[in-house]
């Protein structure tokens, strides 16, 4: 049995977790020790919806190999991360399927099974338009396809457990109401989609936005455009990449008091740039620039390509642009998407959860994560 000490994320207090076998046990409250003020905080490990790659590996590689997915699971760690969830954009379909092919295979390791369950296809069932579609090919943007799909989630083993498309393009509302009849969370992003055809989709079973604010157009009609109507359907949760760079302060601050706690979710949407030096390169057959500061900008179409800066930063900048608390906060990256993709065994810190968890501090706004746990 294995004991640990420190102060619980959500309320302040000082509490005792009792561990065994990679199961929390025991949580008990108990008494600041006496002139001890160093103790750390204690909260859940992070869960990270939507991860393209990082340390120079990309998900969608044709090699992707078993030790590639072992490193950057530990990778993740480092960060405090114990869940994140493979994302795949759009491309053909010859290389979809060998990209869930070489995914489904790497979980046949125990260590990276795991730390992912399942896979985020993002596109190729988006808006081919220019903005909307972001740093998407659209050369490979299309329709939804229902029995591609189901050949992709052949190959992918059945662990697609998320598809992203836009609402407006023909065919979407089946495609939506057969995702739902899997347990397939359905998210809209890099869309178009008037009101009426995001009332629809969310009839029809969609159940989030992917990272509301970003893949859109740069110039859009001030009253009909995607919004607006993402943010006043209450039924939609959404997530946010909060790396200081893809959405303004005054942006999150609005976003937060319309979706509120429950509704947000922090991502990275990190690539294989993440932990990378500065410096040009070639990701997804684009020529992309990553910052000193971290921003991965595809100049030739104005866009962001993807983040490099991992979900820990995005719970403080949620608490300096919004002042919302640090379990408030914390719970965007554990507990809500916990919720979303139905991980009863993580995402909080509960008897019985597995004993994913992370010991940090807070110095200057920012997370230092000092231990991550993770289970066995």
């Amino acid at each position: 049995m294995k004991q640990i000490e420190g102060i619980l994320y959500s309320d302040n207090s000082p509490i005792s977790l009792e561990i065994e076998k990679g199961i929390i046990r025991k949580v008990k409250k108990t008494e600041r020790p006496q002139g001890k003020t160093d103790l750390p905080y204690i909260a859940p490990a992070l869960i990270d919806n939507q991860v393209n790659g990082n340390v120079g590996i990309e998900f969608s590689r044709p090699d992707l190999s078993m030790e590639d997915m072992l490193k950057t699971v530990r990778e993740h760690r480092k960060n405090g991360v114990t869940t994140f969830v493979p994302t795949v954009i759009t491309a053909s379909h010859e290389s979809l399927v060998r990209s869930f092919g070489n995914l489904a295979a790497t979980l046949g390791n125990p260590e990276v099974a795991r730390a992912i369950p399942g896979f985020h296809l993002e596109g190729p069932y988006i808006s081919p338009e220019d903005g909307y579609r972001g740093a998407h090919s659209r050369k490979y943007v299309r329709k939804p396809d229902w029995d591609e799909f189901q050949r992709l989630n052949e190959a992918a083993e059945g662990k697609i457990i998320q598809v992203t498309l836009a609402p407006e393009v023909e065919g979407a509302l089946r495609f939506i109401k057969k995702c739902v009849q899997q347990d397939i969370v359905v998210a809209l992003g890099h869309h178009n989609g008037s009101a009426e055809d995001i009332e629809r989709a969310v009839d029809a079973g969609a159940r989030t936005v992917t990272h509301l604010g970003n893949g859109m157009a740069n110039s859009i009609h001030r009253f009909n455009n995607p919004l607006w109507m993402q943010l006043a359907e209450d039924r939609l949760m959404c997530s946010l990449i909060l790396d200081g760079f893809h959405l303004p302060q005054e942006m999150v601050k609005v976003f937060y008091r319309t979706k509120g706690t429950e509704r947000i979710m922090l991502t990275s949407d990190m690539t294989m740039l993440a932990g990378m030096p500065p410096g040009n390169y070639v990701w997804d057959g684009k020529e992309v620039r990553l910052t000193g500061e971290g921003m991965i900008l595809y100049e030739k179409e104005n866009c962001f390509a993807g983040a490099s800066l991992p979900v820990s930063v995005g719970i403080g900048n949620m608490m300096k642009f919004t002042g919302c608390g640090l379990g408030e906060a914390v719970d965007m990256a554990t507990k809500n998407p916990a919720k979303l993709y139905g991980l009863d065994d993580r995402g909080s810190i509960v008897a019985g959860k597995r004993a994913d968890l992370i010991l940090f501090d807070i110095k200057n706004g920012k997370l230092n994560i000092a231990e991550t746990m993770a289970a066995k």
